[in-house]
């Protein structure tokens, strides 16, 4: 994984741009692979559609799962400002034959690779995504409340035809 770093907005108008605000409950991991299968057949990306939905859901799971307002944001929120809803936010990006997946919530504490125990039935997430992604990254969200999780495939090479 690269460090966490400051996300600047795209420099350049992409190719393409959808995103999709999930409430964070157990349906927006499903929710998130259908976006994503649905956006990147429709850009004719088929080719990254496996390792794309793998990431999106690995993503979405751990923000679905860990990325939730903390208690200690809560408390100092100001009196009559009303309570956030926690949400999480998909963007999927395609710019210069490379898809971004980035996957924001309502949590500033970052993501951290664990060292899933031989028995574990969870702690992989990260590791798959390290593993599919070309990279990843983080950043916190501009209010600092929360982070957005960043995730690149390249799209292959064209293979020279006989």
């Amino acid at each position: 994984m690269n460090q966490p770093q400051v996300c600047d907005d795209y420099a350049d108008t992409p190719e393409h741009q959808k995103s999709l605000t999930l409430t964070a409950d157990e349906h927006a991991p499903r929710m998130a692979r259908s976006f994503t299968r649905d956006a990147l057949s429709a850009w004719g990306l088929d080719d990254l559609l496996d390792d794309a939905v793998l990431i999106v859901s690995e993503l979405t799971t751990n923000a679905e799962l860990y990325g939730r307002t903390s208690e200690a944001l809560k408390k100092q929120r100001p009196k009559g400002q009303s309570e956030r809803e926690e949400e999480i936010t998909l963007t999927l990006v395609v710019q210069a034959d490379v898809v971004t997946i980035e996957v924001e919530d309502n949590s500033p504490h970052l993501p951290v690779e664990q060292a899933a125990d031989e028995d574990a039935t969870n702690g992989r997430g990260l590791h798959l995504v390290s593993a599919m992604a070309d990279s990843w990254t983080t950043c916190p969200t501009e209010d600092g409340t929360g982070k957005r999780v960043l995730a690149f495939i390249k799209r292959p090479e064209p293979t020279p035809t006989s």
